[in-house]
């Protein structure tokens, strides 16, 4: 009898075949629009629309698996399109999977929000306001070059796109901070889309350990890396924690030391994030902790003086690394000769074609720093949003991470704290905040739109935490009682 419920054996229905019917031609013009499709475009064009036709039929599943995929494997920038901009550079770039996809998962986010679908415990943090000025300005601040562009420098390298570039950059970053902190709907969704946002850090550190045995790493992968190394060291610094956690902690942050601060230590921007984030978590831990660490680091670095300055000092007067001074200065003559900046994307053109020699600066084609370029293109106003937005979102973190009750979410508030400061430091010599579309912005974007992930997942968790529980939360509870 069991084979009668075999779909041959059905009852040809007029409502069966119609679905049949229709089933079939969807598929058939489905299969020829593809085809015309594939004929007329690159095969990148073609893979990013079957991309995009998974993805939203994943997210009539679940969205938050979508989240988690996304920040599994944002870091690997690949996928780039056809040139769609060159601004005088003389390379051609494109966009990365990372930015594309982001920006089709945004606007089914919004869709989403349209229709209420979305947890309704939302919470404003102190991210959210400063993000939102900080948007707005941007705005303003190209409208502003188009409409006062500086008469010594022909509009001959006034590039559009490149402008673009830089203000869809920024909108990008803040659409994943509020996707992140306003989606996630479960305490269990919470867990996994925390382990998923520290397994980048942690592959690539193991990977750039065992001498890069798989030839995919992000840019600039110690600063991706700074969420899972400040979480290990949390739990290592914590009494409640089991002693093979805190081992396993231990571990951690010694192999990312030896890998980031010996092994690399050519590369400043790297160890001093590191440092500096392993030192607010030792600090928030306890003054004691934190006088050990420094002590740790004072000693260690009069032991390994010539190493370091062999290392440091020299190989970065070598390599140039020394024009950053030169280019702070040219940063702060920028803002004081035009107060509201010269523009998004606008540094090389001013500062290849008059200003650098005028000035004595260097020729760079960015500052190679976040807040030098701030003070360059957004002039001291959007300097000061940017550290308006860093300081209150990390005065929010510490206020909740007090607040909340051991756990999860407040070690992961600690380790989020850690990151802030971290790359905050790091983003003094370079574009870790904010990519640079001359500095590598569209492929460095890849590692440097962690930190809004991670800043937006902050927020899910004091949501969570304190808002009301979601279905899925109670049926979970009910399950595990």
């Amino acid at each position: 009898m069991r084979h009668r419920n075999l779909w041959w054996h059905r009852p040809w229905t007029p409502e069966r075949v119609y679905s049949l019917t229709r089933d079939i031609a969807i598929v058939i013009v489905g299969g020829i629009a593809l085809g015309l499709f594939a004929a007329a475009a690159s095969v990148y064009y073609v893979v990013l629309v079957m991309a995009i036709v998974a993805i939203v039929s994943l997210l009539v599943w679940q969205f938050e698996i979508v989240l988690m995929i996304y920040a599994l494997v944002a870091f690997v920038p690949w996928g780039r399109t056809p040139n769609i901009a060159v601004g005088g550079s003389g390379l051609g770039k494109g966009l990365y999977v990372s930015q594309v996809i982001l920006g089709v998962l945004l606007a089914i986010w919004f869709v989403k929000y349209l229709l209420s679908t979305l947890p309704e415990n939302r919470i404003r943090s102190g991210f959210h306001i400063p993000i939102a000025l900080y948007l707005g300005y941007s705005v303003l601040n190209i409208v502003h070059s188009y409409i006062f562009w500086d008469p010594h420098v022909n509009r001959m390298y006034q590039y559009p796109h490149v402008n673009a570039v830089e203000l869809g950059l920024r909108f990008l970053s803040a659409g994943a901070f509020i996707m992140m902190a306003t989606t996630v709907g479960s305490k269990r969704w919470l867990r996994w889309t925390t382990f998923m946002l520290c397994v980048p850090g942690l592959y690539n550190l193991l990977n750039s350990a065992l001498g890069g045995p798989v030839p995919v790493s992000a840019p600039w992968w110690p600063l991706v890396a700074l969420l899972p190394i400040c979480y290990c060291w949390a739990i290592a610094l914590d009494n409640l924690s089991a002693w093979p956690k805190r081992i396993g902690g231990v571990a951690v942050v010694a192999l990312a030391i030896y890998v980031v601060l010996v092994r690399g230590i050519a590369w400043v921007s790297g160890w001093l994030g590191l440092l500096t984030a392993l030192g607010s978590v030792a600090y928030l831990r306890g003054r004691r902790v934190f006088v050990a660490w420094m002590t740790l680091v004072a000693v260690g670095t009069a032991v390994a003086w010539p190493f370091f300055h062999e290392k440091v000092i020299i190989e970065s007067r070598q390599q140039g690394d020394y024009d950053r001074f030169a280019m702070m200065r040219g940063a702060w003559k920028y803002a004081t000769t035009f107060p509201l900046g010269v523009g998004l994307g606008n540094y090389r053109s001013y500062n290849s074609y008059y200003y650098g020699k005028l000035w004595g600066t260097t020729t760079h084609a960015s500052a190679h720093g976040t807040y030098a370029q701030h003070l360059s293109e957004m002039g001291i106003p959007g300097l000061v949003l940017l550290l308006v937005m860093l300081f209150s979102g990390g005065a929010w973190l510490l206020r909740n991470h007090g607040q909340l009750e051991p756990g999860l979410s407040k070690t992961y508030l600690l380790a989020a704290f850690g990151q802030l400061v971290g790359i905050s430091c790091a983003a003094l010599i370079g574009d870790y905040i904010i990519p640079t579309y001359h500095n590598g912005g569209l492929t460095t974007f890849s590692g440097t739109v962690y930190s809004w992930l991670i800043w937006g997942l902050a927020v899910a968790h004091v949501r969570l935490a304190n808002g009301p529980v979601s279905i899925d939360s109670q049926l979970e509870h009910a399950r595990s009682a």
